[in-house]
C-alpha cells in the first residue's frame, strides 16, 4: 500500500518510535518529547497460513451439499474432499507446532469441553485450537479442525456469547460450507487460485490484503444458515438466545471505525453488518435464562492482560478505546480494563491524552486490585504534564510494590 499523508479513513497509529532504546527508557530520557511504546506483537502465524485457512474456510452461494453426518467415514480417496481435507490435515499439523498456539491446559480444556457441548453429536469430530491472535474471528475446517482467536475471547462478555460463536462455526462445519466453496473456486475463473492452494502456494492476487474482503467473504445464506444452527444451539443449551445479537452489536461498533482501507481489525472472514445485528436480535427468543458469566472469566482471567497488551499492540486505537470503555463497565475486571485503557493513552500520545491517562490510571487504583505497574504509568504520565513531584512520588510506589521489577534500576537512575 503506498503512503499517504493523515487524513480522513487514516491508520490509528502513534508516532515513530526509538528502536535503540528500551520502552520506559525513551520516556524517561525523552521527558518532554516521549515517544509512545508498543508491546512486543503477540507471535503470529506466517501470512500464507494465515490466508491459506481464511480462504478454505470462507463460502459463497454455490449449490446445495448435504450436511455432514456425525463420525462419518472419511470421503472416498479420490474425491475433491478428500483433497480439501487432506490440506487441512497438513495446516493442522503444522499449527500444532507454531508458537502462536496457546497452551494454558485449563483454558484449552475450558474450550474443548464447551465446544464439545456446543457441538453436540458432532463432538468427536471437532477439535479445538487456540490461536494469539488480537481479532475477533474463529473458523471451522472441514476437516474438523475448530481455530479460535484469543481476540475473540478479549470481546466476549460470557459463556453465552462464546457458545454461540462457537455453534456458528459448527453450524459451518454440518452445513459443509467449506466444500461449497472449495467447489466453487473449481468451477469459476479461479480455477488455478485454486490448484494452486491445494499445491500448498498462494497466488499473488491472494496475499494483497486489499483482496482479503472480496475473496474470503461468507456469503449471507451460509452465514445466516450458520447462525440458525449457532442460536438453536443456544437454546437447547439453555443459554439465553440475545446474548448473540448483543454480541454482535458490540463488535459491529468497533468494526464502524475502522479503517476501511486496510484489512479488518475485527472480522477476518466474517461480515459484519447492521443487518446481521438486527436479524440476530429478532430472532432471539428469551427461552433461556443461562449466561455462565462466572465460569467464563474463571476461564480466561489469567490470561487478559496478555490479550489486552496485545490489543494496545495493534495501535488501533478508536476500536481499542471502544472496546476498553465496554468492558471496564463489565463487572468482572472493571480496574484491569481501566489500567489497560490508561495504558492506551499513555502510549498513543496526542493531545490531552496524558491527561485522561492519569485519569484512568487514578481510577484503576481506586479500585483497589490494579496491578503495580499502575504507579509507573502514572508517574510517566504526570512526568510528561510537568508535575514531577507527583510523578516522583508515583515512581517511588511502583517499586514498592515491584521490587523485583525488571526496569528497577532505569526508574531507579530517572529518581536521582
Amino acid at each position: 500500500m503506498k503512503s499517504r499523508g493523515k487524513g480522513k479513513g487514516e491508520r490509528d497509529e502513534g508516532p515513530a518510535h526509538d528502536q535503540a532504546l528500551p520502552c520506559v527508557a525513551t520516556e524517561l530520557i525523552h521527558a518532554r518529547d516521549p515517544s509512545p511504546c508498543p508491546l512486543p506483537p503477540a507471535p503470529l502465524l506466517p501470512q500464507s497460513l494465515l490466508l491459506l485457512l481464511a480462504l478454505l474456510l470462507a463460502a459463497c452461494a454455490s449449490p446445495r451439499i448435504d450436511r455432514a453426518t456425525p463420525t462419518a467415514p472419511p470421503p472416498a480417496a479420490e474425491t475433491d474432499e478428500a483433497g480439501l481435507i487432506m490440506q487441512m490435515d497438513r495446516f493442522e499439523a503444522d499449527l500444532k507446532n507454531s508458537a502462536a498456539l496457546v497452551r494454558d491446559p485449563a483454558l484449552n480444556r475450558y474450550l474443548a469441553e464447551l465446544s464439545c457441548r456446543v457441538a453436540g453429536e458432532y463432538c468427536n469430530d471437532i477439535r479445538v485450537y487456540l490461536v494469539r491472535q488480537p481479532y475477533f474471528n474463529a473458523q471451522m475446517a472441514p476437516n474438523g479442525m475448530l481455530v479460535v482467536w484469543t481476540g475473540l475471547l478479549l470481546r466476549v462478555e460470557d459463556e453465552a456469547q462464546l457458545a454461540f460463536v462457537l455453534g456458528h462455526e459448527v453450524g459451518h462445519y454440518v452445513e459443509r460450507h467449506s466444500l461449497a466453496r472449495w467447489r466453487r473456486l473449481k468451477s469459476t475463473s479461479n480455477f488455478a487460485l485454486a490448484f494452486q492452494l491445494l499445491g500448498g502456494g498462494l497466488v499473488g492476487a491472494a496475499a494483497s490484503l486489499g483482496a482479503y474482503g472480496t475473496l474470503f467473504a461468507f456469503g449471507r445464506d451460509q452465514e445466516r444458515a450458520a447462525d440458525r444452527f449457532g442460536l438453536q444451539r443456544l437454546r437447547e443449551l439453555g443459554y439465553d438466545d440475545r446474548r448473540a445479537g448483543q454480541l454482535w452489536a458490540a463488535v459491529w461498533e468497533e468494526e464502524r471505525v475502522r479503517d476501511r482501507e486496510l484489512l479488518s481489525a475485527i472480522f477476518a472472514s466474517h461480515p459484519a453488518s447492521e443487518e446481521r445485528r438486527d436479524e440476530l436480535l429478532a430472532a432471539a427468543t428469551a427461552s433461556g435464562t443461562r449466561t455462565a458469566a462466572t465460569e467464563f472469566w474463571g476461564a480466561v482471567a489469567a490470561s487478559r492482560d496478555e490479550w489486552l497488551a496485545d490489543e494496545i499492540a495493534r495501535r488501533h486505537y478508536r476500536q481499542s478505546e471502544l472496546l476498553l470503555q465496554r468492558l471496564r463497565a463489565l463487572p468482572h475486571g472493571a480496574s484491569q480494563s481501566l489500567h489497560w485503557s490508561a495504558e492506551m493513552y499513555r502510549r498513543r500520545a496526542r493531545e490531552g491524552d496524558y491527561a485522561r491517562a492519569e485519569a484512568e490510571y487514578r481510577a484503576a487504583i481506586a479500585g483497589g486490585d490494579a496491578p503495580a505497574e499502575s504507579w509507573r504509568g502514572l508517574g510517566l504520565s504526570l512526568r510528561q504534564l510537568g508535575r514531577e513531584a507527583e510523578a516522583r512520588a508515583a515512581l517511588r510506589e511502583y517499586l514498592a510494590r515491584a521490587p523485583q521489577a525488571q526496569d528497577r534500576a532505569l526508574i531507579e537512575e530517572s529518581l536521582r
